[in-house]
């Protein structure tokens, strides 16, 4: 015993060493999958061709999601901060940029021909309106004589009335030749007298008409005829009545240009040439801008592509290093490395809190079953110095170890659930030896036995079917049940050397603050009646769970849907957000992954034709690379989504009609996940769980039925659990089921659900061997450990039930449907499936390869309960 104490204090002194290390491991978890592969997979081969690749290795766009009120303000403040940013309002910049030099560029050219043309009218015209002008004035000038040599003679004879000397002269003369001679005449002979030789003017006036406007052209063209012809007083004649420019306009106006005719009337006699020129100007611009419009933003597809609805908007910024650190009233990048650093950041934050409500969860799930203080305080404790012992050792190991994060995750709950329901099995039955009267060293003998038969049966299934995903072929999952297996050895530790040997030094003062060892068997009255029930119709019972596990798994194949996309497991974090608005709402813009075909000789057309259409195709490009031709697929789909996984097929068929080619990228790694995961655990890994958990229960409980019966059981609790998860998940809540929960959940369930079977098969072989017929080594066996096994179920419902305050659905449905399985096995398949299948079964339990290794008692004898 002192031996055992010293191994377990040595024990205790590495944990507590351990221990102050675990906080490190979380700054050394793997959270991305790539990390964590092997060399010589197909997407591997070809990252190494393109890595030299110019596209692979030089600046990138990272799209950026905009939302809310003022979209343009904050694009354009975006822009502000990162020069080389893209987005609908730079393109419609750059497009009105354009659209404004190309109509400057043709209005200043046929502006610059218009002044040309402008130029040359109002110069020649100038001459000619000048020449006209001073027609017009000697016409003018004409006139005015005609008018006063008409008043002068005849209006002065009309009138009879002279207004100065020489009208007074006149009328003499007139009055004196109008006697003999008739008045026109006497007009013209006066007038010669008086005035000169101007009757020749008066040739063609009249006495009746010489107030007509006839009688006036007549002297004035008589006036002019000594200096002009005929058609140069005519012409001065018309261009007097209708204006020198007008005249000068009319005679120009069919023949000029029409784009000129506007603007004539400001040309003409040297007219204002830069007014013209204005004006035509303004409405070349005018009939460009009506009848080719300036660009918008709806007339721009690529720029309204990068908007929706006034809701959101999308930025491009082009940069060579990390994600760009944007403003968060700005927007927010859709970046992978931001989105996992934002999971990371939930991570540790969940992990800190599910521990510390695991463990104070668990404690008051102990003060219900043992009834005592110290009891749940010793065992939590214990179990919590092992979760911080083995993070602490996973941290020391990390180098030569890389852990994937999901390790250390689920790391607590298996931690606290198996640690917790050993520990709490091993006190429950030293309380039982003991408060039958057996001493210290019995009872503790007793429980070591025990544990060395049941627990470490468990155990071994444990390490079995979680370490079972160290056989995986990729780095990542291969850590995964390195950890489980770590995990497990650390349990086995505690409960073999470090549990007992605190047992073994506290004794009874363990149950603080009783004072007294006693069983604690209220709470089996229920486990009784179901028993007893099953005992009495075990056919029933067996073929309604029968059903109801071909129900359950009916509904599974026709309802489960399943996502291999793990941001749908992610929180719903500003990152995650902005890579679904990106996703949904500008699908032919975001190229938000790259799949990679590298071939040795040139793409031919076909293929090139073949890639274009494929489903979130953005673009393509063709580069060559160390001897390899590489065409780069750009998609909009995210490098997660489960729509890689059909494009990878896609692609695979094309494989076969264009000859051979290595696929590589987001889709290719998708299929590498998927198949070495998803598809090989069910056609392999399930298959070596099931065959090594047969094997070794078989081996430790001396059964071939036994085994199988257990192993049917836990399928039934999978089924059932699994089936509400669906329902409530999927069809109630619209989330799918993430690809790791069928995965997780049977490899655990086969884990831990074993337990209570062992520990009930264990106890019921003790009574046979005591001496009970079957019914009552059943009934008393499940009766007996019903508060205990019930309480330890309990335990492992609350340790998974915690994870439902995790923000990742993943794990939120892990613990979801691994609680409800604990339940269900607690409160159904244990009381009522488990001893109608083993009555059923009869003898047959016990069939081994040496034969019936129990024998029936000589007698039958009972026991009370």
């Amino acid at each position: 015993m002192r031996r055992l104490v010293a191994a377990a204090a040595v024990a205790l002194a590495l944990y507590i060493y351990l221990a102050f290390m675990s906080a490190q491991v979380f700054n050394v978890l793997v959270y991305d999958e790539s990390q964590l592969m092997p060399r010589d997979i197909e997407p591997k081969l070809v990252e190494s061709i393109v890595k030299n690749m110019s596209s692979h290795g030089g600046a990138k766009l990272v799209p950026v999601v905009i939302s809310g009120p003022g979209l343009e303000d904050k694009a354009r403040s975006l822009a502000a901060l990162f020069p080389n940013t893209t987005s609908a309002w730079s393109i419609l910049d750059e497009a009105l940029r354009l659209y404004n030099e190309r109509v400057a560029e043709v209005v200043n050219n046929a502006t610059s021909r218009f002044r040309e043309g402008a130029l040359e009218i109002s110069n020649a015209t100038a001459k000619i309106c000048g020449d006209l002008t001073r027609l017009v004035e000697g016409y003018r000038e004409a006139r005015e004589k005609a008018r006063l040599l008409i008043l002068g003679t005849y209006g002065a004879a009309a009138l009879g009335k002279a207004v100065d000397n020489k009208t007074q002269q006149f009328l003499e003369h007139f009055r004196r030749y109008v006697e003999k001679y008739d008045v026109d005449a006497a007009i013209r002979l006066a007038a010669d007298e008086v005035y000169g030789n101007v009757s020749r003017y008066l040739a063609n006036v009249t006495w009746r008409k010489w107030a007509s406007q006839a009688a006036l052209d007549s002297v004035t063209e008589a006036l002019l005829s000594t200096r002009l012809n005929r058609s140069a007083v005519e012409l001065a004649r018309v261009v007097d009545a209708v204006g020198v420019r007008q005249y000068v306009y009319l005679q120009l106006l069919n023949t000029t240009p029409p784009v000129v005719r506007p603007y004539l009337p400001y040309l003409v006699c040297g007219g204002d040439v830069d007014r013209a020129v204005e004006m035509f100007r303004e409405d070349l611009i005018r009939n460009i801008t009506k009848t080719l419009p300036p660009p918008t933003i709806s007339s721009l597809p690529p720029a309204a592509a990068l908007i929706y609805r006034d809701r959101y908007a999308l930025a491009l910024i082009k940069t060579s290093g990390d994600s760009p650190e944007v403003p968060p009233q700005l927007g927010v990048p859709v970046s992978t490395s931001l989105l996992l650093k934002s999971f990371t950041s939930v991570v540790t934050e969940d992990v800190s809190k599910i521990d510390r409500s695991t463990a104070a969860a668990l404690f008051t799930v102990l003060l219900m079953v043992m009834g005592t203080f110290l009891t749940p305080v010793i065992i939590v404790a214990t179990v919590g110095l092992t979760y911080l012992a083995t993070l602490g050792f996973i941290y020391q190991i990390h180098e030569i170890q890389k852990t994937y994060y999901l390790t250390v995750y689920m790391a607590a709950p298996v931690i606290f659930a198996i640690g917790v329901d050993y520990m709490l099995l091993m006190a429950s039955r030293y309380a039982e030896e003991r408060a039958e009267g057996k001493d210290k060293s019995e009872a503790l003998a007793v429980v070591r036995r025990y544990a060395n038969r049941a627990i470490a049966a468990s155990a071994a299934v444990v390490a079995t079917s979680l370490g079972s995903f160290a056989i995986s072929r990729l780095p990542f999952m291969q850590s995964i049940g390195i950890g489980y297996l770590i995990t497990t050895a650390f349990v086995v530790l505690t409960v073999f050397l470090v549990f007992p040997a605190i047992l073994a030094a506290l004794g009874d003062f363990i149950f603080w603050p009783k004072k007294t060892v006693a069983l604690h068997k209220g709470r089996s009255r229920l486990m009784e009646m179901a028993v007893t029930t099953a005992l009495r119709r075990p056919l029933l019972v067996a073929a309604i769970s029968a059903l109801a596990t071909l129900a359950s798994f009916a509904y599974l194949v026709t309802t489960l849907k399943v996502t291999t996309n793990p941001v749908v497991a992610m929180p719903e974090t500003q990152y995650k957000q902005a890579l679904e608005i990106a996703v949904r709402y500008f699908p032919n813009v975001t190229a938000l992954s790259t799949t990679y075909l590298a071939m040795k000789s040139p793409p031919p057309p076909g293929l090139l034709d073949a890639v274009a259409h494929l489903p979130h195709f953005v673009n393509y490009t063709v580069e060559q690379s160390g001897g390899w031709y590489v065409v780069s697929i750009k998609l909009s789909v995210e490098d997660t989504s489960d729509e890689l996984l059909k494009i990878y097929h896609e692609l695979d068929k094309l494989r076969q009609v264009y000859g051979p080619f290595l696929i590589g990228g987001a889709a290719a790694w998708k299929n590498v996940i998927f198949s070495e995961i998803y598809v090989k655990f069910w056609n392999l890994q399930i298959y070596v769980i099931i065959g090594a958990v047969f094997v070794i229960l078989s081996l430790l409980l001396r059964s071939f039925l036994i085994p199988l019966r257990l192993i049917a059981t836990v399928l039934m609790s999978i089924s059932w659990s699994l089936a509400a998860e669906v329902f409530l998940f999927q069809e109630v809540l619209g989330e799918p089921t993430y690809w790791l929960v069928p995965v997780v959940l049977f490899s655990f369930l086969m884990a831990v659900g074993t337990d209570y079977d062992i520990f009930i098969i264990t106890r019921i072989r003790e009574e046979l061997e005591g001496g009970l017929d079957e019914r009552e080594a059943v009934r008393r066996a499940i009766v007996t450990t019903g508060p205990v096994i019930t309480g330890a179920a309990m335990i492992l419902a609350v340790a998974f039930s915690t994870l439902a305050l995790s923000q990742i659905l993943v794990l939120r449905e892990v613990g979801f449907t691994i609680a409800l399985a604990a339940l269900i096995d607690a409160f159904l398949i244990r009381p009522l499936v488990v001893p109608a299948l083993i009555v059923l079964a009869g003898k047959y339990n016990w069939w081994w390869i040496t034969g019936y290794n129990i024998k029936p008692p000589a007698q039958t004898k009972t026991a009370p309960l």
